[in-house]
């Protein structure tokens, strides 16, 4: 074999050698938001899984997450066999903190970072819950969109209204479906221009009765974790506001303007202009 062609043979190696290194795989990073109060240690969470192109996502172990608050590294963990990577943290103040959440350099799998809410607020402050179902207009689906923009999807008013109540509650946003959509659908917030508040993904069940079993299952989870002051909350869901309601929590159901279904224990309106009113 000639000196030119041994060459030839080890630069072509050489290429495919460093396309397979360069070949990762894509992955997605799933963040749970989360309140707590000044000085309470929180359980920062995230899970790595296969990337958008995978027909279903599959959880990643054995990679390193860094978790990030402004430029100072709060450490960093290993995804376990669920693809869960956990760190505590514990807030001195009052506020809104952002975490960026990373993963670190991984010869198998690249993945865009991802932003973690931790509401610190003290427990004396009211909690508003706002599912998202109620900002929607109606008929229209969860947001699956890999570059969501501002569109009519918004219900009118809402995200001036919600502007406003930020000043006076906590806000949490509410989902309903799998913990996939959590990156799509804080994004759709985002470019909406909601205020920023802690988003929770509920995976309840389509059926009336269990489903209202779960929702107060979860209501109680929140309220275990000390948040006893959950003041009221939005929906267009009849069966979320009684259940709200047998919980002596304000119930405010969007309804639209031909809905004449009795409601017992919470308050219909047809837009959100009237929703501050109903409130007070």
């Amino acid at each position: 074999m000639s000196r030119f062609r041994l060459v030839f043979i080890g630069l072509v190696l050489l290429l495919f050698s460093v396309d397979a290194v360069s070949a990762r795989s894509s992955a997605s990073i799933i963040a749970f938001d989360q309140i707590t109060q000044p000085n309470q240690p929180v359980r920062l969470a995230v899970r790595l899984v296969t990337g958008w192109l995978s027909l279903v996502h599959r959880p990643i172990s054995g990679e390193r997450i860094e978790f990030m608050l402004k430029d100072r590294s709060l450490g960093q963990t290993l995804s376990g066999g669920d693809g869960m990577a956990v760190k505590s943290f514990a807030p001195s103040t009052p506020g809104l903190y952002v975490v960026t959440v990373r993963l670190v350099e991984s010869p198998r799998y690249e993945a865009d970072a991802a932003e973690l809410y931790i509401a610190c607020r003290k427990a004396s402050v009211p909690i508003l819950l706002v599912a998202l179902s109620s900002v929607r207009t109606p008929g229209q689906p969860p947001p699956i969109s890999f570059n969501p923009t501002p569109s009519s999807d918004t219900m009118p008013e809402a995200v001036k209204v919600l502007s406003g109540l930020s000043k006076r509650y906590q806000l949490l946003y509410l989902e309903t479906g799998d913990e996939a959509l959590i990156p799509e659908t804080k994004d759709w917030l985002i470019h909406q221009g909601f205020p920023p508040a802690p988003l929770y993904v509920w995976p309840l069940p389509n059926e009336a009765e269990r489903r209202t079993e779960r929702f107060l299952e979860r209501l109680q989870e929140i309220r275990d974790a000390g948040w006893t002051n959950i003041s009221a909350g939005i929906t267009r869901s009849t069966e979320d506001a009684e259940a709200l309601s047998s919980l002596k929590i304000k119930a405010v159901v969007m309804a639209e303007e031909d809905d004449n279904e009795p409601l017992t224990g919470a308050k219909k309106v047809t837009s959100w202009k009237a929703i501050p009113s109903v409130l007070k």
